[in-house]
């Protein structure tokens, strides 16, 4: 796939995830720098900005590949593991595929806000293409929160498992207390007794592995929330240049308005003065006249 915004690369190792997750949310240098440059304020050609829109459902159809093939299979390894190093292991592997996903969704949001961002976004096709990937893009979002969730349910009760495992005298109360320390990360040590030390240990371990999963899980979900909600609002704020562009163009549209009636008035003012400049010169020589007139009658009666 290849563009002005940069190929989206999402599983490339080094490629645009890994880039996106050195970023801060809203940094726009990333997206000026990473996803193409500048356009100098000229409105893009729509078909250029459609292909960016093409090139996000692409990418969205790799994060859903993704979610369904990598992130399952690292998932299950996890719920299946069965001894300490298994566990750290799993838990090293899934926690590399969620990053994946999260940088690629953080990238995708990028690409989203540059073309709203772009000059020419406001055309009627660009508007009715963002707004349809935006819903793509929201909509792999929620499918992700779902598996995530249900996945988080199930680490949930494994921890209470193991837990209750490494912890065999433990009484009810103890037994909640316990799981919710190790689920919040306080919970270092276990009672380790007699010939179920083994065994304890590796309840421990697994017990400590599926609840430092489950707090990047709950950390990842509010992070997803948010950007969320950006991918949202972007569908709704119009496009800064186009705006300006066009209140631009009601000034001076405006102002051409007002020159052309004062012109009129001008031309009106000037008609009407030459006019009067005619009435006066009539007036004036009706009057000469008037006075030669009135003179030369009374020469003659004076002869």
């Amino acid at each position: 796939m290849s563009g002005g915004y940069g190929s989206y690369n999402p599983y490339g190792g080094q490629g645009g995830y890994q880039q996106a997750s050195s970023i801060e949310e809203g940094n726009g240098s990333y997206e000026m720098n990473q996803v193409g440059g500048g356009y100098d304020n000229q409105p893009a050609d729509p078909t250029s900005l459609l292909n960016k829109c093409r090139e996000i459902n692409d990418g969205i159809a790799d994060i859903r590949a993704k979610r369904e093939g990598q992130l399952a299979a690292a998932q299950n390894a996890l719920l299946d593991s069965s001894t300490g190093k298994e566990d750290q292991v799993s838990r090293q592997t899934l926690d590399y595929v969620e990053d994946e996903i999260n940088n690629g969704f953080r990238y995708l949001r990028d690409l989203l806000k540059k073309i709203k961002q772009t000059p020419g976004s406001g055309d009627s096709r660009v508007q009715t293409q963002v707004d349809v990937t935006s819903r793509n893009l929201r909509r792999e979002i929620e499918q992700y929160q779902r598996a995530q969730s249900d996945f988080q349910k199930r680490l949930r009760e494994q921890v209470r498992r193991r837990y209750e495992i490494a912890n065999p005298d433990a009484t009810p109360e103890e037994l909640e207390q316990g799981v919710d320390n190790v689920l919040m990360g306080q919970e270092q040590t276990f009672q380790l007794t007699g010939s179920r030390t083994r065994q304890a240990n590796d309840a421990r371990q697994a017990a400590l592995e599926r609840s430092a999963a489950i707090r990047k899980i709950e950390q990842d979900m509010i992070e997803l929330g948010r950007l969320y909600q950006e991918v949202a609002e972007l569908v709704h704020q119009q496009e800064p240049a186009v705006e300006q562009i066009n209140q631009g163009a009601e000034e001076v549209a405006g102002n051409v308005a007002n020159a052309n009636t004062q012109i009129t008035h001008a031309i009106d003012s000037a008609r009407r003065a030459r006019k009067w400049k005619w009435y006066a010169l009539l007036i004036i020589i009706l009057i000469i006249a008037i006075v030669v007139g009135v003179a030369v009658g009374v020469t003659q009666a004076n002869k």
